[in-house]
């Protein structure tokens, strides 16, 4: 993923300039479907965009409730705050984007993706 110049980028996908980060996440690869959980504390699902900008791609963007700082996730040892979550996530096996299935639940986010045949 390209940074707009100017942005700064950690190797922990926080983005300073667009108060950002990339959230935890698990990728579980099925015999008929694709899982996805992503960790999102401190979002409600009214606030998850969801979107398929290529057949092997999950692009998420949430907004958060309130500001978060490292602190309030129990890290020491870094200072800053993020107002939302942002990730771009490669599946690596052809699955159909159009039958995508949601569950949002205490601040994980389930995805549930058929494989194609």
């Amino acid at each position: 993923m390209s940074q707009p110049e100017g942005t700064t980028q950690h190797g922990s996908g926080w983005n300073v300039a667009a108060a950002c980060i990339e959230p935890l996440y698990n990728l579980f690869v099925g015999a008929t479907e694709v899982v996805l959980t992503i960790d999102l504390p401190y979002v409600n699902q009214s606030r998850i965009k969801l979107a398929c900008p290529a057949n092997d791609i999950v692009e998420l963007y949430a907004e958060t409730t309130r500001k978060i700082t490292f602190e309030d996730l129990g890290v020491k040892h870094r200072h800053g705050e993020f107002t939302c979550y942002h990730t771009r996530i490669r599946i690596p096996v052809p699955v159909d984007e159009n039958r995508i299935n949601t569950k949002f639940k205490r601040g994980v986010l389930e995805i549930h993706i058929p494989r194609l045949k």
